[in-house]
């Protein structure tokens, strides 16, 4: 892993940032790692979220967890990629992010996991594959070998990211799909759920079906 991520038996507080129902799941996949214990949960668009805890622990609003750097430590929960916002409100804050793997996973010793990566029960991550900074590989990822995924990636439960492929930034990796080795998923680009994509995605297309074709087939290269 990268030199400088957090160790996971190293006891830190952890604060997970979201509030929905993947924030519990995330709670409760942090509670299964050793060294980290989820001390409470961050929101940022309803504050009035913040008014009931969550699993009994608190929700704290954004603008208020500076009193936390130093002594805390931070983790994305929530699947949407559009979370870089959040992230960055985090580091202003001062907060440092922690490298979540779960027991359960198998991380190559030649793979780089980046700050805030969360590594899901049942994943794999090949040998000398990159993991971008907040990336989640939600429950039962395959990611294949000198794969190289962007931050704020999402890839969901089931996924099988091949060989030598590259996912871009902010990309959507749906449940169940299969990017064939030496494929290339732009920036921001969203891949259905199933799909199996066996040409490379411009960035910021969706693409659908078996094999993958987008909305509009003349942003699939």
């Amino acid at each position: 892993m990268e030199s400088g991520t957090v160790r996971v038996d190293e006891p830190s507080p952890v604060l997970l940032l979201g509030s929905g129902g993947f924030a519990e799941e995330v709670a409760d996949l942090v509670s299964d790692c050793p060294g980290f214990e989820v001390a409470g949960f961050v929101e940022s668009r309803d504050r009035s979220r913040c008014e009931h805890p969550i699993l009994g622990l608190p929700v704290h609003w954004i603008d208020e967890i500076g009193v936390f750097a130093g002594t805390h430590l931070a983790c994305s929960a929530l699947g949407t990629t559009d979370r870089a916002e959040f992230t960055s409100q985090v580091e202003e804050q001062g907060l440092a992010f922690a490298t979540i793997v779960h027991p359960s996973a198998h991380v190559s010793r030649v793979a780089v996991l980046e700050a805030g990566v969360l590594v899901g029960a049942r994943v794999v991550v090949g040998a000398h594959a990159h993991i971008g900074r907040h990336t989640i590989l939600n429950r039962g990822v395959l990611v294949g070998h000198h794969v190289e995924i962007g931050s704020h990636v999402s890839v969901m439960p089931g996924a099988n990211i091949a060989g030598f492929a590259v996912v871009g930034d902010q990309a959507y990796v749906g449940m169940g799909a299969l990017v064939l080795n030496n494929r290339r998923v732009g920036a921001r680009a969203v891949i259905g759920a199933g799909s199996v994509v066996t040409k490379d995605v411009s960035a910021e297309t969706t693409v659908v079906g078996v094999p993958a074709r987008a909305m509009d087939a003349s942003a699939v290269d």
